[in-house]
């Protein structure tokens, strides 16, 4: 009798393996970090759809996903405040998770800085070696940290020009964000070319996208979670 119930548990473990192998491992778990690209605001200062839904939906269609960590973004984030949180351990009251438990769990992380910070500084301040040097500092220190819990698949979104943000400032910037994406093994997604499509923005003053511009981003990180060597299908 012993030896059959002994039979059955681990006939009942190896079927539970089983199931879990070809189910729950497959789901994936989103977490979004950033500023206001991040969280989807608009021209109206109302928080539109962002690039994160458009790949939590996208997850959803095809049953793959687990949790999506969000709120944990918000608008005019900087990578110091990003990195206090980080070394905080701030709670989201939403998800009842902290930072760091999210960010291992995480198997997609997406993380845009720098459009609100150096924007919003520039619209007072002469935006200057200084200033940049400080943020790329300070962004890389964010990812050293994120690389330290997670080892998976981590998307920095770069940066585009703006009436405050020239496109020489732009491109030097997104230069280091290549460079470190390569230091972190990171994926970067590259749209300096989104100010070449005008309907992705609702105004020509105003440097927050629309749906479109929003969606434009998705699928550059869509273009990532296809790959043939990535693909999550």
């Amino acid at each position: 009798m012993k030896y059959k119930i002994l039979i059955i548990i681990v006939l009942g473990t190896i079927f539970t393996s089983i199931i879990y192998f070809f189910t729950d491992k497959d789901n994936l778990n989103v977490l979004a970090l950033g500023d206001g690209i991040s969280t989807g605001m608009t021209y109206y200062r109302i928080e539109g759809y962002d690039y994160n839904e458009y790949l939590i939906e996208y997850l959803n269609e095809n049953k793959k996903l687990e949790h999506y960590y969000k709120n944990f973004n918000e608008v005019d984030e900087t990578a110091t405040n990003l990195l206090a949180k980080i070394n905080n351990n701030i709670e989201n009251i939403d998800n009842k998770i902290k930072i760091k438990q999210a960010i291992k769990e995480a198997d997609i992380i997406t993380v845009a800085l720098g459009m609100d910070e150096l924007n919003n500084y520039a619209q007072k301040n002469n935006l200057g070696s200084t200033k940049l040097n400080g943020y790329l500092e300070k962004y890389k220190d964010v990812l050293k940290e994120i690389r330290k819990l997670n080892n998976k698949s981590i998307y920095i979104i770069g940066l585009y020009q703006t009436t405050y943000l020239n496109s020489n400032k732009v491109k030097k910037i997104n230069e280091e964000l290549k460079n470190l994406s390569k230091q972190y093994h990171l994926n970067y997604i590259d749209i300096e070319e989104i100010t070449k499509h005008k309907d992705f923005f609702t105004s020509n003053k105003d440097y927050y996208l629309n749906y479109k511009g929003q969606k434009f981003i998705f699928d550059k990180i869509k273009d990532y979670l296809e790959q043939p060597t990535i693909n999550i299908l």
